[in-house]
């Protein structure tokens, strides 16, 4: 083995493997810490603004998108506001049962 090829090359394989073992444990550490959840709860929702995109009434049920987690997510919507909301509209979540939310207008929110 004295073709310095040869040392050289070994050198290199050896030195690569031990460089890309410390990145992936680099790799590894970081992602431990970090909790991914993309679930939507209802501490998520309430308290959220949102904008009427089918409308609705007290009779009728209707569309909303609420900004959650980074993400626009659409949820169908209900409220006992004697008040017709239409597209583009504002709203507040006010509460969740499985994936419907009631809402009120920001205007009721804002009076009170």
């Amino acid at each position: 083995m004295n073709n310095p090829i040869v040392i050289i090359a070994c050198i290199s394989v050896v030195v690569g493997l031990v460089v890309g073992v410390f990145v992936v444990w680099l790799i590894y550490i970081q992602r431990r810490r970090q909790v991914v959840d993309s679930l939507v709860r209802t501490k998520h929702l309430v308290g959220r603004s949102g904008t009427v995109e089918i409308p609705f009434d007290a009779h009728t049920q209707g569309k909303v998108r609420v900004n959650v987690k980074g993400s626009l997510v659409d949820f169908m919507a209900f409220t006992d506001e004697l008040r017709e909301f239409s597209p583009g509209d504002r709203v507040f979540v006010v509460g969740m049962k499985g994936n419907k939310v009631w809402v009120v207008s920001e205007d009721a929110i804002a009076k009170s």
